[in-house]
C-alpha cells in the first residue's frame, strides 16, 4: 500500500476553495430567493370605476373685477371747501354729507330771488285787481291766454323759476353719497378752491361685483346669460365666488377674443376693484365614460389605461375625448363598471400583480 503525502500548504489551499464554492452557492440561492420573492410582491394601487355621467367641461379664463355701481363725485358749486366729512376707505350710507363748500353765495342768491318772488307776487296781485277780480283765486274766470300773459308780465312766472334754481344751488353746496358705498380717490381738503381738484372722490358699492374676462371666439356659441361661473381672487385663491353670466359681447376683437361678463355677491368684500380673478366655467355634456385623468398613460405614442382585473394590472389602449382639472372622458378602450388603476400606476406593465389599497 503506498500512501501519497499532501503537503500541509496545499492541504490549505484546497480548503480555501472548498470553503470558497460553499459560500457561492450560498449566496446564489440567497439571490434565486429574493428574485422569486421580488417577483411575488404586488405593487398597491388606487382604482376607481369608469363610470358613465354628465362630463364637466372646464373653461378658464383670467378677468378683472369692476364694482356693479360706481361713481365719481364733483362738487356742484364752485367755491372753497369749507369741510370733508370722510377719507378714503371710509364706508358712508345713502344721503351722508361727504363735503360742503363755502354757502355765503349760494346763501345770498337765495335771498334775493326770496325777495324777487315777494315783489312779483304783489305786481301778479295787482295786475289781478286790474283786471277788475279781487284775488287770485279769481283768475279762474281769465282764459288760459290772457292768464298766462298776466303771470308773465308781473314776472311772476320768471322768478318762480329762479327762485326754484336758488334753491336747489343752495342744497348742492353740500356733497351727498348718491347710494351706499365706500369712499375711494379722496383728495380734497378745506380751504382750497374746488377747481383746485378734477373731481371730489370715487363712491365705490362693493356690495355686487362685476367681472370681466375674454374667451376664445369658439366659445361664443357655449356662453349665454345666466350660466354659472366660479370667481376665485388670485390674493385669495382658498375664497371661490360664484356668479352668473349677464352679458356675451357678440363682436369678436382682432385677437379672436370674446368680450364677458358676470355679476356676483360680494357681501364679504373679497373682491375690490381692479383685482385680478381666474374665472371658471362648467358646461355639462350627456353620456361619456368618465375616468380620473392621472389613469391615462402615455405609453408608445398612444394613451393606455391599465384596468384592475383578478389581482393583476390590464394594458389597453384607449382613446379619449373631453378633459379636465381632474378628468377625462374616454371615447374607446373602457367600457362602464371597468376598474381603472389611477394612482401608483406609472411603472406598471402588462399583468404585473397589483393589489388595491384599503
Amino acid at each position: 500500500m503506498c500512501y501519497r503525502f499532501i503537503p500541509p500548504l496545499a492541504l490549505l489551499f484546497l480548503l480555501l476553495a472548498c470553503n470558497g464554492k460553499g459560500k457561492q452557492k450560498e449566496e446564489s440561492e440567497e439571490e434565486n430567493y429574493a428574485k422569486i420573492e421580488q417577483q411575488e410582491e404586488k405593487t398597491i394601487v388606487k382604482v376607481q370605476v369608469a363610470r358613465e355621467d354628465r362630463f364637466n367641461l372646464e373653461l378658464v379664463s383670467n378677468g378683472k373685477a369692476e364694482a356693479n355701481r360706481k361713481a365719481t363725485l364733483n362738487f356742484e358749486v364752485p367755491d372753497v371747501v369749507r369741510q370733508v366729512n370722510v377719507k378714503n376707505g371710509d364706508r358712508v350710507r345713502q344721503g351722508d354729507v361727504i363735503a360742503i363748500v363755502d354757502d355765503v353765495k349760494a346763501k345770498q342768491t337765495l335771498e334775493d330771488a326770496h325777495l324777487a318772488l315777494k315783489k312779483a307776487v304783489l305786481d301778479l296781485k295787482l295786475a289781478v285787481i286790474n283786471e277788475g277780480l279781487k284775488d287770485l283765486s279769481d283768475t279762474v274766470k281769465l282764459t288760459p291766454v290772457r292768464k298766462e300773459a298776466i303771470y308773465l308780465q308781473s314776472g311772476y312766472t320768471s322768478s318762480i323759476q329762479a327762485y326754484a334754481k336758488a334753491q336747489k344751488d343752495y342744497a348742492l353746496v353740500k356733497t351727498k353719497a348718491p347710494f351706499n358705498g365706500i369712499i375711494a380717490d379722496l383728495e380734497a381738503k378745506p380751504y382750497n378752491q374746488t377747481s383746485a381738484y378734477k373731481s371730489l372722490c370715487t363712491l365705490i358699492d362693493y356690495s355686487k361685483m362685476e367681472v370681466v374676462f375674454n374667451v376664445l371666439e369658439t366659445e361664443i356659441t357655449n356662453l349665454t346669460p345666466g350660466m354659472r361661473v366660479e370667481i376665485t381672487p388670485y390674493a385669495s385663491h382658498e375664497n371661490t365666488l360664484t356668479g352668473k353670466i349677464t352679458e356675451v359681447n357678440p363682436r369678436i376683437d382682432e385677437n379672436g377674443m370674446v368680450k364677458v361678463k358676470a355679476v356676483t355677491d360680494n357681501q364679504q368684500g373679497l373682491l375690490v376693484d381692479g383685482m385680478n380673478v381666474s374665472i371658471l366655467i362648467k358646461r355639462q355634456i350627456d353620456h361619456k365614460i368618465i375616468i380620473p385623468k392621472s389613469a391615462v398613460l402615455p405609453r408608445q405614442g398612444k394613451k393606455v389605461v391599465f384596468v384592475y382585473q383578478k389581482g393583476k394590472a390590464i394594458w389597453r389602449y384607449v382613446t379619449t375625448g373631453y378633459e379636465n382639472s381632474s378628468e377625462v372622458s374616454v371615447e374607446e378602450g373602457i367600457i362602464p363598471g371597468d376598474t381603472v388603476i389611477y394612482e401608483n400606476n406609472l411603472g406598471l406593465s402588462h399583468m404585473n400583480p397589483v393589489t388595491i389599497e384599503n
